[in-house]
């Protein structure tokens, strides 16, 4: 039987959004699929599946920086739908660099993007799944959010709020039969790693030049289809936990920094990182 839900995901141009459009799509959900850019790769190829495939996937241009948009992406998406069963806040970037070195308008753009485009989805959502009470809600965090490394303090800080936002999400949403669950991936081959941005500063003359050149890369990044179809195991459960780590370095990262003594955790970052 085929199951007519509807999911709505933002951030699907690319990389785990892509992979969880598709992973819902051919399950037999009414998948909207946003992005920024309508045009980009990834929603090409999304169309081309769709054709090819027959699957009820629709692209939705969102961009979750801009309040208007969000609006008109829900707007239009009523025009389709009455309900929307699932919200996948997927959209994100990281900015990589020592902390010192970002303006504060870099760090409202990181803010802006992880955790107000976040809430700004949220908060439009909300409403149609308090009106029939239930809903899922799974927020796309990061083992970063729960395990901060050097260099990734500006992406670290937005994961780490939207932890706390979502576990008192989870709490005052319950209320009305609305779910939320929050997902710390580890590394997986997305563009994300293309996409980090760094501090417009000179690098020349930056103090952090020898502590910039060894940033932790960390584990071999994993296949993203693995995030997607935990993102799908998770929707299936009738009461998913408050949060969900995927991926072995994940694991080995929040067990270490739980278990270990903070003097050796430091210790181990000195050597990673020579500083």
């Amino acid at each position: 039987m085929i199951n007519q839900k509807v999911v709505l995901i933002s951030g699907s141009s690319s990389g785990i959004g892509f992979e969880t459009a598709l992973r819902f799509a051919r399950s037999g959900y009414i998948t909207f699929a946003s992005m920024r850019n309508l045009g980009s790769e990834g929603g090409k190829k999304l169309l081309e599946i769709k054709k090819t495939e027959k699957i009820p996937i629709f692209l939705l241009p969102l961009d979750v920086t801009r309040k208007e948009s969000v609006k008109k992406a829900i707007e239009n998406l009523k025009k389709e739908v009455s309900i929307i069963d699932i919200l996948i806040n997927n959209a994100g970037f990281g900015f990589l660099g020592p902390i010192e070195e970002f303006s504060i308008e870099e760090m409202k753009m990181q803010f802006d993007t992880n955790i107000f485009g976040t809430m700004r989805l949220t908060k439009e959502v909300v409403p149609m799944m308090r009106k029939q009470k239930a809903g899922l809600i799974i927020n796309l965090s990061s083992i970063a959010g729960l395990v901060p490394v050097p260099l990734y303090g500006m992406y670290s800080s937005s994961k780490f709020a939207l932890e706390a936002l979502s576990e008192c999400l989870r709490f005052e949403l319950s209320h009305f039969g609305i779910k939320v669950t929050l997902l710390e991936p580890g590394s997986f081959n997305t563009n994300f790693s293309q996409n980090r941005y760094l501090p417009k500063i000179d690098k020349k003359s930056s103090p952090y030049q020898n502590l910039s050149s060894n940033f932790f890369r960390g584990f071999k990044a994993a296949n993203p289809r693995v995030v997607a179809e935990k993102i799908f195991a998770i929707s299936q459960k009738p009461n998913p936990k408050t949060r969900y780590l995927v991926g072995r370095d994940a694991v080995i990262y929040y067990y270490l920094k739980k278990l270990l003594p903070e003097k050796i955790w430091e210790w181990g970052l000195r050597r990673i990182y020579n500083w």
